[in-house]
């Protein structure tokens, strides 16, 4: 199985399982006693897969049961929460029981999405994430200047999740197209920090920010650190994740394009034959060039240190985080979770003489 190489989708995939159904998704909006709820399920053969939220606090909720007839019987692990329902027509009306065996009137109807949404968000949310954004604002707070370059930090108020924008420094055109996608990097990482749960109910993410991006002449980069542990997951996790821009035209940059190997182009991405390219060209030139440039870091560790970090595989560095600063390009190495403190060390910088950029070959 090949390993999972962006951490965005890595996320999505433990947070939400239930996107991986077949069934269609069917969404309802409505109230349970005085508040206001949305519902999402999944109806497989009476087996009932789903997720709910109260719009107060937005965190996800899961629920799974059974559909006999009209009535469906759902529970949630993580809460303990009892969902009898039945089908009136296009609505469900029922009741909810809490753990603490509080009962509420459930009266819902389904729904096509919401009309309020925040601009500039991701494409592919579905309508219940979409309903899960809806109505929500970000907050603008400090700014500050980085390299003679002005940003300003903005927060979502529910989740806590900052990430800043460019107010200067740059054409007006190029910085207009990165804040369009600052924006929607924030958006998705707030739907993310909603889904994840934890086992106790209290939200899953441990850890959700961006660190001060680096402001280059010609470029920008910043890199977004996460760790989580929702409800219905193996196990804690964390990982890495950068975006880097090209501040003439705003376009994000793309490794493949920065950083070949090899006289052939590139296969397109999440291919097999971009997975191959990967593990092998990839991977193996990555090695050969920190050699060169750090040869003490990528010594391999004796057979007696079972337990060490060997960055001369080059299995640890086929799908890297990535991201640029003034000496280069950083990559992050991926090791298997025992070896996970062996991530990402700060010292694995390619130097910028060694990269393929489509303008300026300094920063």
């Amino acid at each position: 199985m090949h390993r999972l190489h962006a951490l965005a989708g890595a996320f999505c995939a433990l947070i939400l399982p239930a996107s991986a159904s077949a069934a269609p998704e069917t969404v309802f909006e409505g109230v349970a006693g005085t508040a206001r709820i949305v519902v999402a399920m999944t109806e497989d053969k009476g087996e009932v897969d789903g997720h709910y939220f109260y719009q107060t606090s937005r965190l996800d909720i899961d629920l799974s049961g059974t559909a006999t007839g009209t009535t469906l019987t759902l529970e949630s692990r993580t809460t303990g929460d009892h969902l009898l329902l039945k089908r009136i027509g296009p609505k469900l009306v029922g009741t909810l029981t809490t753990a603490k065996a509080r009962r509420l009137a459930v009266s819902l109807h389904p729904t096509a999405g919401p009309a309020s949404l925040p601009a500039d968000l991701p494409t592919k949310l579905s309508v219940y994430e979409r309903w899960h954004l809806a109505g929500l604002h970000l907050t603008p707070q400090q700014a500050e200047t980085i390299n003679g370059k002005r940003i300003r930090w903005y927060r979502e108020p529910l989740s806590g999740i900052r990430l800043f924008r460019i107010e200067g420094g740059y054409s007006t055109a190029a910085v207009a197209e990165v804040n369009h996608a600052l924006a929607r990097n924030q958006w998705q990482n707030v739907s993310a920090w909603f889904a994840c749960t934890g086992s106790d109910g209290q939200p899953g993410t441990d850890v959700a920010e961006a660190d001060k991006p680096w402001l280059g002449v010609n470029h920008m980069s910043y890199l977004w650190a996460q760790s989580w542990s929702c409800a219905g997951t193996a196990h804690p996790d964390f990982g890495t994740e950068g975006h880097s821009f090209d501040m003439a035209t705003g376009g994000e940059l793309v490794l493949d394009a920065l950083f070949p190997f090899g006289s052939e182009s590139v296969p397109a991405e999440d291919s097999d034959a971009w997975y191959t390219y990967r593990s092998n060209r990839f991977a193996l030139g990555v090695v050969g060039l920190l050699k060169r440039f750090h040869p003490e870091e990528m010594e391999p560790p004796s057979k007696e240190d079972e337990g060490a970090c060997d960055y001369s595989d080059p299995e640890v560095w086929d799908f890297p985080a990535w991201a640029l600063s003034e000496k280069g390009l950083w990559l992050g190495a991926y090791f298997p979770r025992a070896q996970r403190p062996c991530d990402a060390p700060d010292w694995a910088v390619i130097p910028w003489s060694s990269l393929r950029l489509p303008r300026a070959t300094a920063p």
